[in-house]
């Protein structure tokens, strides 16, 4: 079997074809890696390929069933994918509701990941698993994609045990999640992991400049603030990107000039109050104090800047006592991993940001949770 429209994720691809040829695949499978790096277009080409009447080794991409199957428009029988939801939407019918030009799965997708308090509710799963165990409607499989899967409950994922333990012949469950050990360990020992990597910005530039016709300049750009997520780079919009580093940029500015521990506590409270949306600002904020370090290293020489255009107010900056700036970056991605394993988003990004003071022997500190 080979999966195609999948940049950059040599590893898991591999893993997933050789498996599959050698007669050893997992039906119940956990996709786990950043957001954006590919989790959600890797389910639904092995759907394809699973389905494609053409060919067994590989979807074809153009008969009708590799047509519908599509992250913009998912209109076969065979193909489900759960998302987090308000329960209200569940009521009215809302969600499970396809329209004739299908399931926005990709638009829906972002949706849930803007609403970090929606969560996969137990009435989807269990029609979810009443979806796997019936006959497959027209294919040879029937194929389940549960998206966002570390938002299930307790109770919604186990229900879900004894379908990924044993699940029908025909059947193939898909989770998917950027923090893999926020799901239950029940979950996880039942399924097949396959991480899925950062790419190198290099390979994600090469991408949208063959696929996506980027000018070289704004395909590099768009690499190096994706953070490694190919589907961050091709999405991202720039002028939403650049508010958001104002906003951020704002921040550093309010409690570092001058220096302010109430200020910085006010200002992490603000930035955890977004939630999962909080990961992309503290992403940006990593970016603005590399920039920073390259800075204070380079002077006004510095090479390979993201935000050039905003060098004299990064300059302008004051680090913490005796440091070059690695340290503080080093925290801030160390907090952004504490947050992915489902750490105290609000105690975690104050300590970072008090830790950027100039002087932080002062500041306030909370005793250990």
């Amino acid at each position: 079997m080979r999966l195609s429209g999948i940049a950059g994720q040599m590893r898991a691809v591999g893993a997933l074809s050789r498996a599959f040829d050698s007669g050893r695949f997992h039906p119940s499978l956990i996709f786990h890696g950043p957001s954006g790096a590919g989790k959600l277009t890797a389910a639904l080409a092995l759907a394809r390929s699973l389905l494609c009447v053409t060919s067994e080794k590989a979807a074809c991409g153009a008969c009708p069933v590799c047509r519908r199957i599509d992250a913009a428009s998912l209109r076969h029988p065979d193909v489900r994918v759960v998302l987090p939801e308000k329960l209200d939407d569940f009521r009215r019918g809302e969600v499970a509701e396809e329209g004739v030009s299908g399931i926005d799965v990709q638009g829906r997708q972002a949706t849930a990941a803007r609403n970090p308090v929606w969560t996969i509710l137990i009435d989807r799963v269990r029609e979810a698993i009443g979806f796997v165990n019936r006959r497959p409607a027209e294919g040879r499989r029937a194929v389940l994609i549960i998206d966002l899967a570390h938002r299930m409950g307790a109770e919604a994922a186990n229900a879900l045990l004894k379908t990924l333990e044993e699940p029908p012949d025909h059947a193939v469950i898909v989770l998917l999640t950027p923090i893999y050990h926020a799901l239950l360990p029940t979950i996880r020992s039942r399924c097949q992991a396959v991480p899925f990597l950062a790419i190198p910005a290099g390979t994600i530039a090469a991408f949208l400049e063959t696929e996506h016709g980027l000018t070289p300049e704004e395909a590099r750009l768009r690499a190096a603030l994706s953070g490694g997520r190919i589907g961050i780079a091709r999405e991202l919009d720039l002028g939403v990107f650049r508010e958001r580093r104002e906003a951020m940029l704002r921040l550093l500015e309010s409690f570092l000039r001058p220096p302010d521990p109430g200020q910085a506590l006010f200002r992490a409270e603000a930035i955890a109050k977004g939630g999962e949306a909080s990961e992309a600002d503290l992403e940006i904020l990593c970016t603005l104090l590399r920039d920073r370090m390259i800075l204070g290293a380079a002077g006004t020489a510095a090479p390979g800047l993201l935000h050039a255009d905003i060098a004299d107010r990064l300059r302008a900056l004051p680090a913490s006592d005796g440091e070059d700036g690695t340290d503080a970056l080093l925290r801030l991605e160390s907090a952004l991993d504490g947050i992915r394993r489902k750490g105290n988003r609000q105690l975690l990004i104050e300590d970072v940001l008090l830790d950027l003071l100039p002087d932080n022997r002062g500041a306030v500190r909370r005793p250990a949770p």
